[in-house]
């Protein structure tokens, strides 16, 4: 005879059940090789951390994450006071800094970060706590490119103004009269 308790429970298709070490590792982006380094719970790091693969950090690091081609993952018990720079940003832990990712950030629930989000796709789950600013313009390198060659520029014209009016002003005091006596353009 057939019993309810018989059947199998349904799995939600919407959210994958966590591993049995209490981490879903399936969650983290990784490169096309499979390679990522972890930093454990008990590691400390005060430094640069730069590296070409994924990281996963569930430890402590203060200093700053460079792994711009690759993605980089703060579990849940991960606790980072750095600038983090990546390929793609996964936050389920702590994480004071600024975040800057070339494809996209990630804040899951579990997050709490309080830094600028730099990112063409920014996601932020439901509980995620996040206190910054978040630009989702063009990529930085394009912009700071821009902004150099603005500021160039600029820069040039406004040292051709700064010659013109003092040119205007030895003009004046040649003539005798005070530049300050001179009308104002309109």
């Amino acid at each position: 005879m057939w019993k309810k308790d018989d059947m199998p429970e349904p799995s939600n298709p919407m959210r994958p059940e966590p591993a049995a070490s209490g981490y879903d590792r399936g969650s983290v982006p990784r490169t096309s090789t499979g390679e990522r380094a972890t930093i454990g719970r008990s590691i400390t790091i005060n430094g640069e951390v730069t590296g070409d693969e994924d990281l996963l950090i569930q430890g402590k690091i203060d200093g700053s994450v460079n792994l711009k081609q690759h993605a980089v993952t703060v579990g849940p018990e991960g606790e980072v006071r750095a600038n983090i720079t990546a390929r793609v940003a996964v936050i389920e832990g702590r994480v004071e800094g600024n975040i800057d990712a070339e494809e996209q950030v990630i804040l899951r629930s579990t997050a709490r970060v309080q830094g600028d989000l730099t990112a063409p796709r920014v996601v932020l789950e439901d509980g995620a706590r996040f206190r910054g600013g978040v630009d989702m313009g063009e990529s930085v390198e394009r912009s700071r490119a821009s902004s150099s060659a603005s500021s160039s520029a600029s820069k040039t014209s406004s040292s051709a103004s700064t010659s013109s009016s003092t040119s205007g002003g030895d003009a004046a005091a040649k003539s005798g009269t005070s530049a300050a006596a001179a009308p104002a353009p309109r």
